[in-house]
């Protein structure tokens, strides 16, 4: 059994234009399937992953959902 480290308050960094130069690490929790994996920001863009994309401001799930991802903070 894994126990994953988050902090309290939900992740609201992915933006169109910010100065954040270094990745960050957060976690995705996907409403649809309830999947919960760690994802990398670069510029607040994310990196290159199959299992997630990103369309805007929003990150999502490839399982089909309409729904996007929730981001917290990783430990």
């Amino acid at each position: 059994m894994t126990l994953t480290a988050v902090r309290a308050g939900k992740f609201d960094g992915v933006r169109e234009k910010t100065n954040v130069t270094e990745p960050v690490e957060v976690m995705a929790f996907c409403p649809g399937c309830k999947a919960f994996q760690t994802v990398w920001l670069n510029a607040n863009r994310l990196m290159s992953t199959r299992r997630f994309s990103q369309e805007g401001s929003q990150i999502f799930h490839n399982c089909g959902s309409e729904l996007p991802c929730q981001l917290y903070y990783s430990w």
